[in-house]
């Protein structure tokens, strides 16, 4: 709070009320608990839609939440589609915080915009790399980017998704992430030793598949080729080859 003679300002925070967090399959408690942590301690209630594809989490983070003490009246899980999306866009809520791909964030956007609410939404990119001529370690490079590419089996919004590589180092890059890339455990995410695990589900890898046969018909070439398996339990691994498609 400030004075200067006669008037006096002050700042205060208050909730918003009550808000809904539409939330991804990805990362299914982080990206929950980045936004309905903060609005509880804020004073919100929450309406939490978990991804249909990690219900189970939503549903246990409830119960958690719950047992810790907060009102059941304060923090309610909806479960469902896209329909039950669509929902709680349509409720007179206070705010709307979204994480997913491009398309669904447009869509939620432009459903609550005439409700001039606040709208927050965190969305899938094209995250670029560039390599330049300079680079000190090459294999120290290429391996950092190789992370960026594979950690959380490259199910995440930040991921390494293209990578630049200056003329003058192109060869040498390639050569050394491909070796590398070929060292990689692939198995069992349970099992220490394993570095690429599974795929959410059967249709990211059909999705995947259909990426890398797009950039070979439009005249990129494959570096590397594998297969993905299906594991007990029906785990769909990755298959190496989407990995390292080069111009």
């Amino acid at each position: 709070m400030t004075t200067e003679g006669a008037t006096r300002e002050k700042i205060v925070y208050e909730p918003l009320g009550v808000v809904a967090n539409i939330s991804a399959w990805n990362y299914p408690y982080l990206v929950g608990v980045n936004v309905f942590i903060p609005a509880l301690i804020g004073g919100n209630g929450v309406l939490y839609k978990p991804s249909e594809y990690s219900a189970l989490t939503g549903l246990h983070i409830q119960r958690l939440l719950y047992r810790s003490g907060v009102p059941e009246n304060v923090f309610q899980v909806i479960v469902g589609k896209g329909m039950a999306g669509d929902w709680l866009l349509q409720l007179p809520l206070d705010g709307y915080f979204f994480t997913g791909s491009y398309r669904t964030g447009r869509y939620i956007a432009e459903k609550v915009a005439s409700k001039l609410v606040p709208c927050q939404l965190e969305l899938g990119g094209k995250d670029p790399l560039y390599v330049m001529d300079d680079v000190e370690d090459i294999d120290k490079t290429a391996a950092a980017a190789l992370e960026g590419v594979v950690y959380n089996n490259g199910q995440s919004c930040c991921a390494v998704e293209r990578i630049y590589v200056h003329e003058g180092v192109y060869d040498a890059f390639v050569a050394s992430y491909v070796e590398q890339l070929k060292k990689m455990v692939v198995g069992d995410p349970l099992d220490p030793a394993t570095e690429i695990g599974p795929l959410s589900r059967p249709a990211q890898l059909e999705f995947l598949l259909g990426q890398v046969q797009d950039a070979v018909e439009q005249g990129e070439s494959c570096c590397m080729e594998g297969s993905g398996w299906i594991g007990r339990d029906i785990i769909f691994r990755l298959p190496w080859w989407w990995m390292c498609i080069m111009g």
